[in-house]
């Protein structure tokens, strides 16, 4: 601003300082505008108001460099949305493989017995389980277990006791 002062009879121009923007007011007045373009870009309003929280994180580091510091937080915005884009694709190929050939959903008898050999201890669990669901031989169990055919037959001897009882409670 330029204001005009009388110093004895002569006028001077005398310049006062613009003010210099401070970020306080840069984010007050653009994180509105950033979570929109978040949401618009992922879909999802947590997601997108996280991303553009880190977008204006990024901001605060140079603000003060920026030439253009909304053009910057457009571009920040836009970069983490897609990086947000990516790391859910290989995600959800993450589930999709780990849960490819699962069952949505089971029968009433099949959850039943899922239940029950959840309270087998682990050994007894995977010999029972192979056995009778797989049909594997003493020796493939005796092998993937590491330990002897006769251990196995212990194990699904213990392991069907158990069931029984279960079951029949």
């Amino acid at each position: 601003m330029k204001g005009i002062t009388l110093v004895g009879g002569a006028s001077t121009v005398r310049s006062t300082p613009e003010p210099v923007p401070t970020f306080e007011d840069f984010y007050a007045s653009h994180r509105t505008h950033a979570v929109r373009w978040a949401v618009a870009l992922v879909g999802d309003r947590a997601i997108a108001e996280e991303l553009a929280q880190e977008a204006l994180v990024s901001v605060a580091n140079r603000f003060h460099t920026l030439d253009s510091p909304v053009a910057y937080l457009r571009r920040c915005v836009v970069n983490r949305c897609a990086s947000w884009h990516r790391s859910d694709a290989r995600e959800r190929r993450r589930i999709r493989l780990a849960t490819a050939g699962d069952a949505t959903t089971y029968e009433p008898e099949t959850r039943e017995m899922l239940d029950a050999l959840d309270v087998l201890p682990y050994k007894q669990r995977v010999a029972v389980t192979l056995r009778y669901w797989s049909d594997w031989s003493d020796d493939q169990i005796a092998e993937a277990l590491d330990c002897a055919p006769a251990t196995v037959r212990v194990l699904l001897h213990r392991g069907l006791a158990t069931l029984k009882l279960e079951i029949l409670r």
